[in-house]
């Protein structure tokens, strides 16, 4: 145990070597190279492509990141605060809640444009309150993907900086495969 939190601390913290146990996963048109020390694979049930739960020291407690793929496409981005940008965001709000089947979602701020494996799309984050007005947090992320989206979600009890970097890098080894 002592190897893998070492191990999991050095990969968070960027040094690169430390991240020797990688995973490649192809599922549902993407690839996905992930680190067995900060990531474990969970049985997923459809519509879910991929589960994966957080288990290194820095996780947020409860962490889960589960890939989905949506047939809608997303909206492109426009300019400026008021102009089509604007709408932009508040359409990926909207795709997020319709994503999330009853339960409500809270933006925690506005969405961010973010660009992995070559696809774009948008990263947010949300507060989520079920029907029994439990509240969880989530980390977001659209990815525009065969002429639809792929979806990327981290679900925990709460957010941490080290947790969202977690997922963060998790996004950006996504790959589109041919």
């Amino acid at each position: 145990m002592p190897v893998r939190l070492l191990a999991a601390v050095l990969c968070l913290v960027g040094a690169g070597s430390a991240c020797l146990a990688e995973e490649l996963v192809e599922t549902g048109g993407f690839s996905l190279r992930y680190d067995e020390t900060v990531w474990v694979r969970e049985a997923s049930a459809p519509p879910a492509l991929l589960a994966l739960r957080c288990a290194a020291p820095t996780c947020p407690p409860h962490a889960v990141a589960t890939f989905l793929s949506d047939e809608r496409g997303l909206p492109s981005p426009g300019f400026g605060a008021f102009g089509p940008g604007a709408a932009t965001g508040a359409m990926i709000d909207l795709r997020i809640q319709s994503l999330t089947p009853g339960s409500r979602i809270r933006p925690r701020g506005p969405v961010e444009p973010i660009v992995s494996g070559g696809m774009t799309g948008y990263r947010g984050l949300y507060d989520i309150e079920d029907r029994a007005l439990a509240k969880t947090a989530a980390a977001i992320a659209l990815l525009r993907f065969d002429n639809g989206t792929l979806e990327i979600r981290m679900k925990a009890d709460q957010l941490t900086p080290p947790g969202l970097k977690l997922f963060d890098r998790l996004v950006d080894k996504i790959e589109p495969t041919d």
